[in-house]
């Protein structure tokens, strides 16, 4: 069967959505032999880079909840990711976790160099801007839809449960 350009199932989304997934679940696995999940993962690169705000939603490649974010910092807590100091209560990394966490940023660029070693250099040049202006044309696109349905209310995802604060590829706090 031959598929028309420009249809949900044309070979291109079918290829990235497959590629996507693909990169997810290995991501997943990488995470897991540190005890962590994505979601762990994003709030920890966020208290190191000293951009978590606590009680705010962590917006970024997965928006985190400020409900989920204080049982993820719980869970990071519990583990002995980070701790708390000074009068601000704001999490810091412990410095006997600072080797693990080294660890597993080694371990999540050596997975972004296997899945970037079929490329050249020039491919993955090709890709980014090809990936870049498909992001671009999808935000414009939610945009529009946003400005032409103003009337419904935004979906926003909630944590509502330890339980689905697992870190699997779900849109929120999983």
């Amino acid at each position: 069967m031959h598929t028309k350009p420009l249809e949900p199932n044309e070979p291109v989304v079918l290829a990235l959505v497959d590629a996507v997934t693909a990169w997810q679940r290995a991501l997943e696995q990488t995470l897991a032999a540190s005890g962590l999940n994505y979601a762990k993962w994003l709030l920890l690169r966020a208290i190191r880079q000293n951009i978590f705000v606590r009680h705010e939603p962590l917006a970024g490649a997965m928006l985190i909840d400020a409900a989920c974010s204080e049982r993820l910092l719980s869970d990071l807590q519990g583990d002995g990711w980070i701790e708390y100091s000074g009068s601000a209560a704001a999490p810091q990394i412990c410095a006997a976790a600072e080797g693990r966490l080294e660890r597993v940023w080694q371990a999540v660029k050596a997975l972004h160099s296997v899945s970037v070693s079929p490329f050249s250099s020039q491919e993955r040049a090709a890709l980014g801007t090809l990936l870049q202006r498909m992001k671009l044309t999808l935000s414009d696109h939610s945009e529009r839809r946003n400005r032409s349905t103003t009337t419904e209310p935004t979906a926003m995802v909630v944590c509502t449960s330890r339980a689905s604060c697992t870190g699997t590829s779900q849109p929120a706090c999983a």
